[in-house]
């Protein structure tokens, strides 16, 4: 019977520091999530002419030095090379300055005509103004809310997006 006891006070101590670890505090990169502000913008191609893509892509402020962007086009993207599409963040919407260029990896799903989804992290860009970059405090990240994600296929603009807050 000693043999059994002693067995049961093993698996039941065991249990107990399972139970009491997995109901501590939560971990600190959870804390931090939860203490950020969540900041989400979203830019919308609707197949609206001229824009030729119908797809979407949200920004989410990760932390005070990276956003995040998920986006996926559905409709419009037929050439099956990735490599011929170029995207980037311009201060207007068919002209203007090169903001950010952005370089996602994904691939071209014809015969529909879209892609696989798209995710970045981009370290130097937010959704609000002045925010201070973790590596280097003294500069500040380039706030895009407002302005325009655009796609083109060589020198032709298939579609921009106006980057708004949600």
């Amino acid at each position: 019977m000693t043999k059994n006891t002693n067995l049961f006070l093993i698996i039941a101590l065991i249990f107990s520091l399972f139970l009491s670890s997995s109901t501590g505090v939560p971990a600190p990169t959870l804390e931090k999530r939860q203490l950020w502000p969540q900041l989400v913008a979203r830019a919308s191609f609707n197949l609206n002419p001229p824009c030729s893509l119908f797809g979407e892509f949200d920004f989410t402020q990760l932390a005070f030095q990276f956003t995040r962007i998920l986006g996926q086009i559905n409709e419009g993207m037929n050439n099956p090379n990735p490599s011929a599409y170029t995207f980037g963040i311009f201060t207007t919407q068919n002209d203007g300055t090169l903001v950010k260029p952005l370089t996602p990896t994904f691939s071209v799903n014809a015969p529909p005509g879209g892609t696989s989804a798209i995710q970045l992290d981009i370290p130097d860009i937010a959704l609000q103004p002045g925010l201070p970059l973790a590596s280097t405090p003294a500069q500040n990240a380039k706030d895009v809310h407002n302005l325009w994600l655009r796609i083109s296929m060589g020198s032709t603009i298939l579609c921009s997006a106006q980057i708004l807050l949600v």
